[in-house]
């Protein structure tokens, strides 16, 4: 089967057969590690994935490279992990912390991004040759293996994937018409990555000058969105005070948790802006505490979370604000993806608590119009 093959070609393939399921040990350490290390980091990543090649794949590539390998210790990809990630500055960031987590093969790594001359479209990833690092407790089989980590972008792995799905390996193998498309999807492909940065730092840079204007307590005209609504539930000294006198209160304990999903309830009910949802936390917080009392104990728990303070909010002011059923209803609807039995369900269950905690009378609760709170 492999008869083409020099002696030496075929020893490496051999050793290759003997000490595969120390390829795959290698290839779990390096996927645990690369994990850690972005988690650790923050680096905002969509996959991290590692392969091991086959003995009939390092067959094929003896062939190809035939006379190049005298060691099965030269060969650097037959572990291999590709990281993707959605911006090509967070490339390079992962890049310098793979030098603090391995030992770095200079030699051999290679940015074939800049491969390409001025007047050429490609894309291209950032390959790394790396090994264990002996001081980190692995045994000298595993650390004198060198492995290959492929570092690249949601855009670029879609063009690698699909050049490769084309069969599109050199410029040679196909009409120039067809490579002139290549090129210019190449260059739209790269102009939308380096877009993506700059939305990135545009971004940074909108939530840098929130962060300062809710410092300074100059949030008040502030539009309410998700990037005011983190900075101002974490930043500002004024709700965290609203905090601490909640607790208090209600005698719970209090959790952060994201509270981007009640934006669009919050506009339905008026409140567009940082001052009109300070204003309402200190209106409603009467109602409010009345009713997260009476849902903590109904679900046995010591403790209100971001989620569920934004969701007594809303409740209280459909209460105080009188709302008929109908108009209730529609509100439930926001959140219910248009099922209309559970729109009844919280619907029912919002006029049912109000009963119990005497918000609205009786008989105007059973016609659905909203009494006096």
């Amino acid at each position: 089967m492999y008869g083409d093959l020099l002696k030496r070609e075929k020893d490496i393939l051999q050793i290759y057969s003997e000490n595969i399921e120390t390829y795959y040990e290698l290839g779990e350490i390096l996927h645990n590690k690369l994990t850690e290390m972005i988690k650790k980091n923050g680096f905002f990543t969509m996959d991290v994935y590692h392969r091991i090649k086959t003995v009939d794949s390092l067959a094929e590539k003896m062939r190809r490279k035939s006379g190049k390998y005298t060691s099965i210790y030269d060969i650097t990809d037959l572990c291999a992990a590709r990281i993707i990630c959605y911006l090509n500055a967070t490339v390079d960031e992962i890049a310098e912390a793979l030098k603090k987590n391995f030992v770095i093969d200079e030699r051999n790594s290679i940015d074939k991004r800049k491969t390409l001359s001025a007047n050429q479209f490609g894309y291209l990833s950032l390959h790394n040759v790396v090994s264990l690092r002996p001081e980190d407790g692995f045994r000298e089989e595993l650390c004198r293996i060198r492995c290959e980590i492929q570092i690249r972008t949601v855009l670029q792995h879609a063009w690698a994937e699909i050049e490769h799905d084309l069969g599109y390996k050199s410029s040679y193998g196909i009409p120039s018409t067809i490579r002139r498309e290549f090129s210019r999807i190449a260059g739209l492909l790269e102009i939308a990555d380096n877009q993506f940065v700059e939305l990135s730092s545009n971004i940074q840079r909108y939530k840098n000058e929130i962060t300062q204007q809710i410092v300074n307590g100059e949030y008040q005209e502030l539009p309410l969105d998700e990037v005011t609504l983190h900075e101002y539930l974490t930043t500002n000294d004024e709700f965290f005070e609203y905090i601490d006198m909640y607790t208090t209160a209600s005698q719970l304990e209090y959790y952060t948790t994201p509270a981007y999903g009640h934006l669009r309830h919050l506009a339905w009910l008026g409140i567009t802006k940082l001052g009109e949802l300070y204003g309402a936390l200190l209106e409603y917080s009467d109602t409010m505490l009345k009713i997260t009392r009476y849902v903590t104990k109904q679900n046995e728990l010591d403790f209100f979370t971001t989620n569920v303070l934004f969701n007594n909010l809303c409740q209280a002011m459909l209460i105080k604000n009188k709302y008929t059923r109908e108009q209730v209803s529609r509100f439930m609807a926001l959140s219910c993806n248009e099922n209309a039995e559970k729109i009844r369900q919280d619907t029912d269950e919002l006029f049912e608590m109000s009963r119990r905690l005497h918000l609205v009378s009786e008989n105007k609760w059973i016609t659905g119009i909203w009494g006096d709170v």
